[in-house]
C-alpha cells in the first residue's frame, strides 16, 4: 500500500475515534499502530518532513492529545509527502 493511502487510512482511524462511530471503541493503541505502519514505509523515510509529522502525531497520541490535533498533524504529513514527491 502506498504511503499516501496508509496515511489516509491512519486519518480515517483517528476520525473514527473522534466520531465514536461503530460498536467498538478505537483505542489510542490502534491509532498509534496505524501511525507506526506509516512510519515503517521507505517512501515516508525518504522525506524527513513526513517522518517529523508522523513522529509528532505518534507523540500526540501517546500524550492523549485530542483526535482533531492528531488528524491535523497527519494531514500535514500527507501534504509534506505530496510536496516531497513534487520536488523529486
Amino acid at each position: 500500500m502506498p504511503a499516501a493511502e496508509r496515511i489516509r487510512k491512519a486519518i480515517a482511524v483517528v476520525n473514527a475515534a473522534a466520531d465514536g462511530a461503530g460498536d467498538e471503541e478505537i483505542t489510542p493503541t490502534e491509532i498509534a499502530e496505524a501511525i507506526r505502519d506509516c512510519m515503517e514505509l521507505p517512501e515516508t523515510a525518504a522525506v524527513p518532513k513526513v517522518r517529523k509529522f508522523l513522529a509528532e502525531a505518534l507523540d500526540a497520541t501517546s500524550d492523549g492529545m485530542p483526535a482533531d490535533f492528531v488528524a491535523m498533524t497527519l494531514y500535514a504529513a500527507l501534504g509534506a509527502l505530496q510536496e516531497g514527491r513534487s520536488l523529486n
